[in-house]
Parts: C-alpha cells; structure tokens; sequence
C-alpha cells in the first residue's frame, strides 16, 4: 500500500489545537497543547496556499496509528528545535508496536541524531555528526527504518542531501517480539536533563515498503503543498449548508461542522477547481483528503476521485462514515486523463471531487 500517512498541517490556519482523532489518532498535551502556527513553517508557501506547522509542547506529542503491520517505514518532515537537552536525548519521531516505541530518532546535547532503543538511552547504530542540529533552525529529516532483533536497518538524509547522516545495518531496533511498528509518535522530548524542548513540525509523510509505488524513500527531502478549493468544479450536484457555496464549503479553515455540502443520492458527484501552486515539477504523489461524517442511519461510503482535462478517475471509496467527522486520504498515482505518471501543471489542473456512495 505504500502511502499511510501525511499532514502539511496547512488547511487549519493559526493557533489551531489538535484534537484526537482529527487527523491524528492520539493528541496528547501532557506539558501542554499541540496547536497550528503560520508565523513559523518551514517554506513559504506559494501563490495563495495557506501554510503553517505545528507546535508540540514539550512532554506532548501526535500519536498515528498505521494500517497493517508494517516492517519498514519511510518517514520524512521538518523540525525546529527550540532547545537542545543538556545530556541524555530528546526524542523527536518514534516509531511504535502498540504503544510500546520500538526505536525513536533523538538529538542530543551537541546536536547529534542518533536512534535509540525505545525512549531510551540504549544507542543504535552510529551517530550524525555533532551540530547537525542547531536550536531555533528549520531542518528537513528523510528515514528509512527496516526493524529487526538483529538485521534491522536505519538511514536517515538532512536538507536534501544526497550523502546520508546516518546509515547503520544489523541492528535490534525493537523492543517488542514484533519486528514491525504499528504507530509513528511525534514529540513526548520529556527524556534528557535541561528543559524538554519545544518542537516545531511540518511536511510529515509516512510510508510503507510494500505496493509499486512510493515504497522507498522518495528523495532526501520533500515538502507537502496543500491546495484548497478555490471555485466550483465541473460538478455542483451537492447541497451546500453554511457557506453560499460548494466550494466555499469545502475551503473553511479549520473545517467547519456549521459549513458543509451535504448529499444522500448514490452516484450524485461535487468537483472543486483548486488553488494553483505554479508545480513546475512532477510531484512524489496527488493525495485527495476530505473531512466526512454522516448525519443519518446511513450506511454512507462516499468515493473521492480526482478529474484531469475531461476524464474523472476510477477514484477511493471511504469506509463507512460515522456520525462523526473524520479525514479520509485517497492517493492518486497517475494522471487519469494519460494513465500516465503526473507531470506537475497535470497535478496542478487537476479538480478534486467526491461521489456520494
């Protein structure tokens, strides 16, 4: 399946507190709130796209659960680190068996990465160099983590370059029975002395090694565009609740439960024209995210799908929606008006629809 999660953390505007559930499975703000900002993300963002990263305080942090049982993940995003520990480690991406963190990515005093063994001190593996983490500065981290008891893998690439920081074999980097991860943690730097740290994080993708595509690292570094509705699309066959119309709706940031577009005849479609984000070149993948509930009986499985020139493709069908509102991803890996790979203006053209199922 390759792609399993990701969040730009754009569509919420600023000073918006996660909440679990939407989009991440657990919030937890033990040392305080996991809340949106636009005043520090790591890119501009271009043209009209809203932009902004998330600040996790220190002690808190975003739990994903992941579909299956995966054995290697592929995990990249950007961190601002507001303090470095005075010894010991900040953890800053962990990755889970149900709770229990089978090896975390952490910094440490002299602003070395290094994996360790769960939360702990238990080092795996070789170090980055020292100051490859600087307080107070933006820094893009790409990884791939095979997990074993004795032949698991680790590298891990900063800023985009093409010689990795860290690149360590034949490693037990679980601390389960299970030689797979079923969660990606974000935050919780309560380990070290000093201040835990502050972090900022922005561009979060997870992916999978099985699937034909996207199942290795997709470069040493990549950023997350997030495009919004920004007029009406080829169709307009949905109710619009709110806002005066559909694709207002669908462009509130954060969503909102007053303003929505509604339906419940099966096969009856929405479009929405996005706004452009000039892609001079070809993207790692189009991603279709819609936030869903169901206000009836149901059952309701709605399909997202993506319409390029004059061909809409097969598109996603949803699980059955509950009553209430969460986000459902739908990946898109080739341009269906050429069945080819996306060319950056195609990505860009490109309307994003859903069909009521």
């Amino acid at each position: 399946m390759a792609y399993q999660f990701a969040d730009g953390f754009d569509n919420f505007g600023n000073t918006y507190s996660y909440t679990s559930g939407y989009p991440w499975t657990l919030v937890t703000t033990t040392g305080g709130a996991c809340n949106t900002t636009t005043a520090n993300v790591r890119f501009a963002a271009p043209g009209s796209l809203p932009g902004a990263a998330m600040v996790i305080a220190a002690g808190s942090g975003l739990t994903q659960n992941l579909s299956g049982t995966p054995s290697t993940l592929i995990v990249g995003f950007g961190v601002y680190v507001a303090n470095l520990p005075a010894s010991g480690y900040y953890p800053l991406v962990a990755f889970a068996d149900t709770g229990t963190a089978q090896c975390s990515l952490s910094v440490n005093a002299n602003g070395a990465l290094q994996f360790v063994r769960g939360y702990s001190t238990a080092l795996i593996g070789t170090a980055s160099a020292n100051g490859t983490i600087a307080p107070n500065t933006w820094y893009g981290l790409a990884m791939q983590v095979t997990f074993s008891g004795s032949a698991g893998t680790a590298s891990l690439y900063v800023n985009g370059s093409a010689t990795p920081a860290i690149n360590s074999i034949s490693l037990n980097n679980i601390a389960t029975a299970n030689a797979y991860a079923t969660q990606v943690k974000l935050g919780f730097t309560t380990l070290g002395t000093g201040s835990s740290a502050i972090i900022t994080c922005d561009d979060f993708y997870c992916f999978d090694s099985t699937g034909a595509f996207n199942n290795s690292l997709v470069g040493s570094d990549a950023r997350i565009l997030t495009k919004m509705p920004a007029s009406a699309g080829n169709y307009t066959n949905w109710t619009p609740n709110g806002l005066g119309s559909n694709f207002q709706n669908a462009a509130v940031e954060p969503p909102s439960t007053s303003d929505y577009n509604a339906n419940n005849t099966p096969g009856t479609k929405d479009s929405y024209i996005t706004q452009s984000a000039s892609l001079a070149v070809a993207p790692y993948l189009v991603l279709g995210r819609a936030s869903l509930e169901r206000d009836d009986a149901g059952p309701h499985t709605p399909g997202l799908f993506v319409r390029s020139g004059s061909t809409d493709s097969a598109g996603v069908t949803t699980p059955a929606l509950s009553s209430s509102y969460a986000f459902y991803d739908a990946v898109f890996t080739v341009d269906p008006s050429t069945s080819t790979a996306w060319t950056g203006p195609g990505a860009d053209n490109a309307q994003i629809g859903i069909i009521e199922g």
